[in-house]
């Protein structure tokens, strides 16, 4: 035994040099680590997607044991349109038996993120239900549910969830989640309207009658419907008493006013409404042509002038905007020279339709929730787009998927 005793020592001392320099390199390495990871996110939120992409796998190469490499190339994958190979990624994490329980959580949204990417709205609600307890009030959590369901066909229950969330998820959170709710129940009544559901179209209205925000929206609706009605008096009285300090949805209202006002004669009456918006600083200036264009229908052409000249300095009134009165003016004097060079001109037309600002989508009439990319508030008018986009847009946070990277 005493011969055994220095080996022994001395395998000992080997082993523990050994287990000594295994830490130190460990430790000296994890600075290292975690710069490479830091730089990766800071690439992603860049712009650098194929740099962070590569940064992030060279990492996972050094380490596979780490998480959050594996997490967040995972939400990059989805992001660039690669959700199956995100999935794969996040659900080889949730079978790892050393994830904490909020690391467990994190992953598991991902995951639900990548299978209503996928579509595969079945998966994804078993995945939220198993979370439903442990993450049932987190602005995520929220999210991802009403993205699920809607992406379901459950536009009731979608609708339940947005209002939930602006009630029981997070505090900074409940606002966005009223607005989107807000958008998203108006979007419905727009869209029961035009499908003739003018019951359903009311009911959704009441849903939303006690927020403040989306005041000025209903009365469109109801003006919309009180128009389909050939209700021309209530529909000249919400135009008057709840949309003249809501240029946008005046303007939006005005060429469904005015045709129905055409047909029945009573064009007129629309005058005292558009002079009170043109007044607002915030009125758009196809208010101001619209009006314009209802003085030279009275003959009073020196109110249209005086209005227009009131307008001068204002950067929205361009070529383009004035271009249906210019093309009046055009009209009476063909052979002048004002005429001859505008025949010659490829004149603009009106907006043709909304855009999503977000996506890219295109819609024939106004949305206030994108069916494509599930965004609140995203539409523009197309003719808007360069010019006058913020004149179509209310001053509402939309609810965004958290997808974009954390630092950790």
């Amino acid at each position: 035994m005493s011969e055994l005793m220095p080996w022994l020592f001395g395998a000992l001392l080997v082993v523990a040099v050994g287990i000594a320099l295994w830490f130190t390199l460990r430790r000296s390495r994890a600075p290292l680590v975690e710069d490479r990871y830091s730089r990766a996110l800071e690439m992603w939120l860049s712009g650098d997607k194929d740099g962070a992409a590569s940064q992030l796998r060279d990492i996972i190469a050094e380490d596979p044991t780490a998480t959050d490499p594996y997490l967040q190339l995972g939400n990059l994958l989805r992001e660039t349109g690669d959700p199956r190979r995100a999935a794969v990624l996040h659900l080889g994490l949730t079978v790892r038996p050393d994830l904490d329980p909020g690391k467990r959580i994190t992953v598991g949204l991902a995951l639900a993120e990548d299978l209503i990417g996928l579509e595969n709205w079945q998966a994804a609600a078993t995945v939220l239900d198993e979370l439903s307890a442990k993450a049932g009030n987190s602005s995520h959590y929220l999210w991802c549910r009403f993205a699920q369901l809607y992406g379901a066909g459950a536009l009731p229950e979608a609708a339940r969830a947005l209002d939930r969330a602006a009630r029981h998820g997070a505090q900074e959170d409940r606002e966005a989640f009223r607005s989107a709710y807000a958008s998203f129940q108006l979007d419905r009544a727009l869209q029961h309207l035009r499908g003739g559901e003018l019951n359903e179209a009311r009911s959704r209205l009441r849903d939303v009658r006690k927020i403040p925000a989306a005041r000025a929206r209903a009365a469109y609706v109801k003006a919309l419907i009180a128009a389909r009605e050939h209700d021309v008096e209530t529909a000249i009285g919400i135009a008057g008493d709840e949309l003249q300090d809501s240029p946008t949805e005046l303007a939006l209202f005005l060429p469904v006013l005015q045709e129905v006002l055409l047909q029945t004669g009573q064009y007129a009456k629309t005058i005292p409404i558009l002079e009170s918006a043109c007044r607002s600083r915030q009125s758009p200036p196809s208010l101001w042509i619209a009006l314009a264009l209802l003085y030279e229908k009275l003959d009073q052409r020196d109110k249209a002038i005086r209005l227009l000249e009131g307008k001068r300095g204002d950067p929205r009134f361009t070529p383009d905007r004035a271009a249906p009165y210019l093309r009046l003016l055009a009209a009476e004097e063909p052979t002048s020279d004002f005429g001859r060079v505008w025949e010659l001109l490829a004149t603009p037309g009106g907006a043709q339709g909304w855009t999503c600002t977000n996506c890219g989508r295109e819609e024939a009439e106004i949305r206030w929730f994108c069916s494509a990319c599930r965004s609140s508030d995203s539409f523009v008018q197309q003719a808007c787009l360069a010019q006058e986009a913020t004149d179509f847009r209310p001053s509402t946070t939309p609810v965004v998927s958290p997808s974009v990277p954390a630092q950790h």
